[in-house]
């Protein structure tokens, strides 16, 4: 009674060792693309700070050097940063910055036509930041 039994055991075995394999492949598959991804993240994060830390001691020199700053920059962050809060002031307008001006008179311009969830989830938080200013 127990043999018959072990070789149906041993036979439903087989039959699941395929897709067994198959779904390990998958497995190994999705952590070489999870890999990559984390990778091509991690690079971008490390552009993203880079350029910040670019854009925002070009504005400290324009900043101390007294330098004429565009008229887009004037009209929503003044002419210089406040004697209060200038670490704040100098963090946003280096992400206003960063995010891109196209206007030479409208900092940020209209929101996305389209829905591009993180340009416009930043251009709603700029906006956002703006008005305290």
């Amino acid at each position: 009674m127990s043999r018959p039994l072990a070789e149906q055991h041993d036979q439903r075995a087989k039959k699941l060792a395929g897709p067994a394999q198959t779904a390990r492949a998958a497995l190994a598959q999705d952590d070489t693309l999870r890999q990559a991804k984390a990778s091509l993240i991690e690079q971008g994060d490390k552009a993203e700070r880079k350029l910040n830390w670019l854009l925002r001691g070009r504005l400290a020199d324009a900043v101390r050097d007294r330098a004429l700053l565009p008229m887009w920059f004037v009209t929503v962050l003044g002419p210089v940063p406040p004697a209060h809060k200038t670490q704040a002031w100098l963090d946003l307008a280096t992400q206003v910055l960063a995010y891109g001006v196209t206007d030479q008179v409208v900092a940020l311009g209209p929101a996305p036509d389209e829905y591009l969830p993180r340009r416009t989830e930043w251009h709603g938080e700029l906006v956002e930041n703006l008005r305290r200013w």
